[in-house]
């Protein structure tokens, strides 16, 4: 119960009364891009200044946050009906994304402290801003709630950077 609650399905809404679709049938929210995908992509390379400026373009009210075949786009029936070997990989990989999207973060407030410390409030502002944004999208009902406090974080980190600047 406690790992189907710490993964449960993140930028999607889960439904009770039906199955989610086969892969690869797709469903108006799958098929948008993820918001996430660049920038971790950009991360995951090892290109640290494409996935700053990613992180800093995405929108993070769009919806889906995370690719389809990410353990963190899974809803609760999909979790629900996993055998418990599968549902534990799954919260094996939950955690290394939400890591490297925590590592992506602090790179992100890191450029904004680089900003203030050039002088350049609204570039700075915008990088902790968008920390936030991204926070507040992952502290969703409709994300895991590991996710959720990962969000949290987010949203802490970027309001009391915001207020060394003065919003």
């Amino acid at each position: 119960m406690a790992a189907t609650i710490l993964i449960a399905g993140c930028g999607k809404k889960s439904s009770s009364s039906s199955a989610a679709p086969p892969p690869g049938q797709a469903n108006t929210a799958s098929s948008a891009p993820p918001i996430s995908q660049p920038a971790l992509t950009a991360w995951q390379r090892g290109d640290k200044e494409a996935a700053v400026s990613s992180f800093l373009a995405a929108d993070w009210s769009a919806r889906p946050l995370f690719a389809s075949d990410s353990a963190l786009s899974l809803s609760e029936n999909q979790l629900d009906a996993l055998p418990l070997a599968e549902l534990q990989s799954k919260s094996g990989e939950v955690a290394s994304q939400l890591d490297s999207l925590k590592a992506l973060a602090r790179a992100v407030v890191q450029a904004g402290d680089d900003a203030v410390a050039k002088g350049d409030t609204t570039q700075a502002r915008k990088c902790f801003t968008t920390v936030q944004q991204c926070g507040e999208a992952l502290d969703s009902t409709n994300c895991p709630r590991l996710a959720q406090f990962v969000g949290q974080a987010f949203k802490k980190s970027a309001q009391s950077e915001l207020a060394k600047i003065g919003r």
